[in-house]
């Protein structure tokens, strides 16, 4: 169990209105440290000298990777903290590259779901309780969902 009562949470995605609408979320939310960037190489340089309890990334970001290359590269670094793709490409190859490569879960942004920032939220209170990628205590099939 979380330790701290307040997330340290590195958010990575390219459109302005949904980091101001998470970062509104956050900021009523009092308990959600909150750092936005809008590239992967922008996200692995801050996580060379500062740290997170979850990132959330979109797919399609800045720079020269997407969201599953962030992933891949984050975990070639050896970080193991939770990583939640947070995308409004919804293919059954995206979610399992995802998972493939280490993703705690896919969240699909063009869900009809009223309650998609929540539900958003709610992962990333989960993933920071549950998510002990570092003691290697992940479920067998090596994928958590919400």
């Amino acid at each position: 169990m979380k330790e701290s009562s307040t997330i340290s949470l590195l958010y990575v995605d390219k459109d302005l209105d949904m980091c101001m609408i998470i970062g509104a979320f956050c900021d009523r939310l009092g308990s959600i440290s909150l750092k936005i960037l809008n590239s992967g190489e922008s996200a692995l340089e801050w996580l060379s000298k500062a740290s997170a309890d979850v990132i959330v990334a979109d797919y399609d970001i800045l720079g020269g990777m997407n969201g599953i290359a962030l992933l891949r590269e984050f975990r070639s670094r050896g970080y193991t903290i939770p990583f939640i793709l947070f995308t409004a490409h919804d293919g059954c190859t995206i979610r399992e590259e995802a998972y493939r490569n280490g993703a705690f879960t896919v969240i699909n942004k063009t869900s009809s779901d009223r309650n998609l920032i929540h539900r958003l939220v709610r992962t990333i209170y989960w993933a920071t309780e549950n998510g002990d990628f570092e003691n290697n205590n992940v479920p067998q099939n090596g994928k958590y969902l919400p």
